[in-house]
């Protein structure tokens, strides 16, 4: 073989190396987009769970003067739904009491429960004037 006369393309080691590199390329792009896509599986279920806690909030508002009562965490709404039918991962359940603030005023917390990947739970809370006329 003369020596001006040269074999083009690449060796096989090239090969091997720029295979590595693609691999690892994809592989991070995988990682990353799993996480992504988790994140925004906990976000969805995040929103859903302060939507149903907003409407226990707003039911419970629109009683006159909402009774006493602790259904945390024993009793409540359990498996409910995004719609608050039953089927679903999520647990709702609410107390109410006499504020220390004002003797017109009632504390209202909605807590709602869930699991995913880890158990999570948020809690709303809010005071509800009560007309001591009526």
């Amino acid at each position: 073989m003369d020596i001006t006369e040269r074999q083009e393309g690449f060796t096989f080691n090239e090969v091997l190396v720029a295979m590595n590199v693609i691999m690892i390329a994809v592989l991070g792009y995988s990682l990353s987009s799993v996480s992504v896509i988790r994140d925004q599986a906990a976000n969805d279920a995040l929103t859903i769970a302060i939507h149903l806690a907003q409407d226990k909030v707003e039911q419970l508002k629109t009683q006159s003067n909402p009774p006493n009562e602790n259904r945390c965490p024993e009793s409540g709404e359990r498996g409910i739904s995004a719609v608050g039918a039953s089927g679903g991962i999520f647990d709702r359940c609410w107390r109410t009491s006499d504020s220390s603030l004002g003797s017109n005023l009632k504390q209202i917390d909605v807590t709602v429960s869930w699991r995913d990947y880890q158990p999570r739970e948020i809690t709303l809370s809010t005071l509800v004037f009560i007309d001591g006329g009526s």
